[in-house]
């Protein structure tokens, strides 16, 4: 009877610690579930805020994110290529984005840039983006690029141009001297003499206007 009892208690005892085992394991896993989940969320939202997305917007890729990998578009049809810094959804629309860290204001390179990514998206994700974000400088200011039938006209006038050059057209280069000066292959250049002649013709006209305008009020 003593013995049947004892067994009893022993059996109740370890039923209880496996009991206990269990709940500590599912704990501990929920936890490490817990501490992964934190991780990759950080992850997402330092990769958004490097690229300058807004939090609210719908991630697809982020270039250089390990939980949103980057996506590279090739199209051999119209014979270009490209990798957005990031492509979001947004309004029903997939919209590129691209970052420009070091830039103060919007230039024409990258207009065209973020132009020819929405060519791109249409083609492959089977619709026309109306619109691309250019994030600029340390601040992260968001300039929205709308797609327009003009815009698109003038790339493909740039293109027209460079398939032109490849094709034995001759190139003509329209340097700007403070660029050409600090350029590494200045010293092997056929255009930087036309840089700096260009840039005392343009002083020349300045000073030129000035002193006119100066003896008109006088």
């Amino acid at each position: 009877m003593l013995e049947s009892i004892i067994n009893y208690f022993a059996n109740t005892w370890h039923q209880a610690l496996n009991a206990d085992y269990g709940i500590m394991l599912f704990c501990i896993i929920g936890i490490a579930t817990m501490i992964v989940l934190d991780a990759v969320t950080l992850a997402i939202s330092k990769a958004r805020h490097q690229t300058g997305l807004d939090p609210r917007a719908r991630g697809i890729s982020v270039d250089g994110s390990s939980a949103l990998p980057g996506k590279s578009y090739l199209s051999e049809r119209q014979a270009l290529a490209g990798r957005p810094d990031a492509v979001i959804y947004e309004g029903g629309f997939i919209i590129p984005v691209e970052r420009k860290p070091l830039a103060r204001k919007v230039r024409d390179r990258y207009v065209a840039q973020l132009l020819i990514y929405m060519r791109l998206i249409e083609e492959f994700e089977g619709k026309k983006p109306p619109y691309g974000y250019l994030i600029l400088g340390q601040n992260c200011r968001k300039v929205r690029i709308e797609n327009t039938p003009e815009r698109q006209a003038w790339v493909d006038s740039m293109l027209n141009e460079m398939r032109a050059i490849l094709g034995g057209m001759p190139a003509k280069a329209t340097p700007h001297e403070s660029k050409c000066r600090k350029c590494d292959v200045r010293a092997h250049c056929a255009f930087a003499g036309e840089a700096v002649a260009g840039q005392k013709i343009l002083g020349t006209a300045t000073r030129s206007s000035a002193q006119l305008k100066q003896r008109a009020t006088s």
